[in-house]
C-alpha cells in the first residue's frame, strides 16, 4: 500500500508542475507577447504650491509589447488654478488605434510659505508693566490671506517681545524682539464734540465729556477729571479743562473753550448820523487827517494796525486818542493767512495790537473791525474748513468786544484812485437813514484829501458826525464762512 500511495502523489506532482508551466507560457505570452497600453509609474495624487506653474504630467506610456512599444500622447482634461487652493482633477486619455485608457489624477494646490512679520518703528521695542507693547506697529503680510495683521499676537518675556502669527493654511511664523520696560508716553484725551463751543446769553451749554487711552492702560475715559464750569448767565471766555493721569504718572490735560455771548440791538442815536471810519493807519497821512477834522470839530474812529507802513507814528496814534477820536483795534500783521489760521492765531493777532496800542495811550480798545471784514471769504483759504468766522463773531463778544463793519463803501481801495471819486462814492451813498458808518483808509492820501469835501457836503445836508462807541447801533455783514 505505501509503495502504491507514493506512485499517487508523484503523479499528482507532476500534474501540478505541467499546470504551472502552461500558466508560466501563459503569462509569458501574455506580458511579453500580447500588445497594450504600458505605463510608467503615475502618480495619482501630487501636491503643488499656491501660484505656482502648473505642468501636467509627463509619464511615459507606450501601446505595444515589451519587445516593440509605440510612443502614445496623452489627450488632458481638467483645469487647475494655483491661484486658489484646494483640489483638482486632470484626466489623462490614451488612444492608439482604436484602443484607449484613462488616468485620473488629483492635483492639490496648497500653501505652505509662512507669513512674514514686519515691525515698524524705532528698536528697541517697550513695554510696560501690564506687558503691552507700544512706540511700534506691528504688520503681518501672507502670500495667500494678504494682511493678516489683526492676527498677530505677542507674549512679553524677560527682555523681548515675542510676535506670532498663523495664516488660514496653518503655516506660523514667530519674530523676537528685544524690548525695554518703560512707560514714559502720556494718555492721549480725545473731547467729544468741538474744542470751542459757542451759547448764548442764558443759553443752555451741554457737556459732551471726553474719552481717553492709555498706550499701557488701554481705556482710561472713567478717570478723566474736568476743572472749571460755565455760567451761562454771564457773557464770556469759559475754560473747561480735562485731566487724567496713567498708572505710571503720566499725565495728559486739554482745554475746551465755551463762549457765552450776548448779541445785542443798540438804539440808533436821534437825526442822521455819519461815522467817518479809517482803517489801516496811522500812516504819514493820518496827521493831516486830524488837522482836517479837528477844523471842523469832527470825530471819527481809527482801525490802527501793527504794519510797516504804521512804524514811527506812535505820536500819531497817541494824538489821536488825546484828541477825542476812537481807537479801535484792526489787526497786528494784517497776514490773512496767519490770522485766520485759526481762533486762538486771530485772538494772539488781537491782543498783540491792543498791547500796542495800550502802550501808547494807557487804554485797551474793545472796537474791533475784522481784516476783511465779518463777511468775508478769503478767511476760508486758511482756516481749515473751521468756519472760522461764524467762531470769532461769536467769540470776540463772549469775550467783551464789539466788532463793527460798514454800510457806506468809498472804495478807496478798489476803484476810487483820487479824492473827488472817493467823496463822490460816499456822498452818494447818504440818504435819510440814522445810521451810516463809512469805511475809508487814512494810508492813502487821496481818501484824506475827499474827507474834507465828505464833511462840508455832510454838515450842510444835515448830518451828525459820530465816533464809534461801544454802545453805537449795529453795523454787521452777513458772515459768509
Amino acid at each position: 500500500m505505501e509503495v502504491k500511495q507514493k506512485r499517487i502523489d508523484k503523479k499528482i506532482l507532476i500534474g501540478l508542475l505541467v499546470l504551472l508551466g502552461v500558466l508560466m507560457i501563459f503569462l509569458a505570452i501574455y506580458f511579453f507577447c500580447i500588445p497594450r497600453f504600458r505605463i510608467q509609474f503615475f502618480e495619482t495624487e501630487i501636491e503643488i504650491p499656491y501660484q505656482s506653474e502648473f505642468a501636467y504630467s509627463q509619464t511615459d506610456v507606450c501601446f505595444g509589447t515589451i519587445f516593440h512599444c509605440e510612443e502614445v500622447t496623452p489627450k488632458e482634461t481638467g483645469e487647475v488654478d494655483t491661484s486658489k487652493l484646494g483640489t483638482y482633477k486632470v484626466t489623462y486619455t490614451y488612444e492608439y488605434n482604436s484602443k484607449s485608457i484613462s488616468k485620473e489624477q488629483e492635483v492639490v494646490v496648497v500653501d505652505k510659505e509662512s507669513p512674514i512679520i514686519t515691525i515698524i518703528g524705532e528698536e528697541p521695542l517697550f513695554y510696560c508693566g501690564n506687558g503691552n507693547g507700544y512706540g511700534y506697529e506691528i504688520e503681518a503680510k501672507d502670500n495667500y490671506d494678504g494682511d493678516i495683521t489683526d492676527k498677530v499676537t505677542s507674549k512679553v518675556e524677560e527682555g523681548k517681545i515675542v510676535f506670532e502669527v498663523m495664516d488660514s493654511s496653518g503655516n506660523k511664523s514667530t519674530l523676537e524682539k528685544k524690548a525695554e520696560l518703560n512707560d514714559q508716553e502720556s494718555p492721549t484725551i480725545t473731547l467729544n464734540g468741538e474744542s470751542s463751543i459757542f451759547v448764548e446769553l442764558n443759553g443752555t451749554y451741554t457737556e459732551e465729556n471726553a474719552t481717553a487711552t492709555d498706550n499701557c492702560d488701554g481705556d482710561l475715559t472713567s478717570k478723566i477729571t474736568i476743572e472749571g464750569s460755565v455760567d451761562t448767565s454771564k457773557s464770556g471766555e469759559y475754560i473747561l479743562t480735562y485731566k487724567v493721569v496713567d498708572s505710571n504718572n503720566n499725565a495728559s490735560e486739554v482745554k475746551r473753550y465755551v463762549y457765552v455771548y450776548q448779541t445785542s440791538d443798540y438804539p440808533s442815536l436821534e437825526g442822521k448820523n455819519i461815522y467817518l471810519t479809517f482803517d489801516d493807519g496811522p500812516s504819514k497821512y493820518t496827521s493831516k487827517l486830524l488837522d482836517i477834522l479837528k477844523k471842523y470839530n469832527v470825530k471819527a474812529t481809527f482801525f490802527v494796525t501793527n504794519q510797516n507802513l504804521t512804524k514811527g507814528y506812535d505820536d500819531v496814534l497817541k494824538r489821536a486818542y488825546d484828541e477825542g477820536h476812537t481807537i479801535g483795534l484792526h489787526t497786528n500783521s494784517h497776514v490773512y493767512a496767519s490770522v485766520y489760521s485759526s481762533v486762538d492765531a486771530y485772538f494772539a493777532d488781537l491782543y498783540a495790537i491792543q498791547d500796542k496800542v495800550k502802550n501808547i495811550t494807557g487804554y485797551a480798545p474793545m472796537i474791533i473791525r475784522f481784516p476783511g471784514g465779518s463777511s468775508n471769504t478769503i478767511s476760508k483759504n486758511y482756516d481749515n474748513g473751521t468756519h472760522i468766522m461764524s467762531m470769532l463773531t461769536k467769540a470776540v463778544q463772549a469775550k467783551g468786544f464789539r466788532y463793527f463793519d460798514w454800510n457806506v463803501d468809498s472804495k478807496d481801495a478798489s476803484t476810487a484812485k483820487n479824492a473827488a471819486s472817493v467823496a463822490s462814492n460816499v456822498i452818494n451813498s447818504l440818504g435819510n437813514k440814522s445810521t451810516y458808518v463809512v469805511l475809508q483808509h487814512d494810508i492813502r492820501e487821496y481818501s484824506v484829501d475827499a474827507v474834507e469835501m465828505i464833511i462840508q457836503f455832510g454838515l450842510s445836508h444835515g448830518y451828525n458826525f459820530q465816533a464809534l462807541k461801544m454802545d453805537s447801533p449795529r453795523v454787521e455783514h452777513s458772515v459768509n464762512n
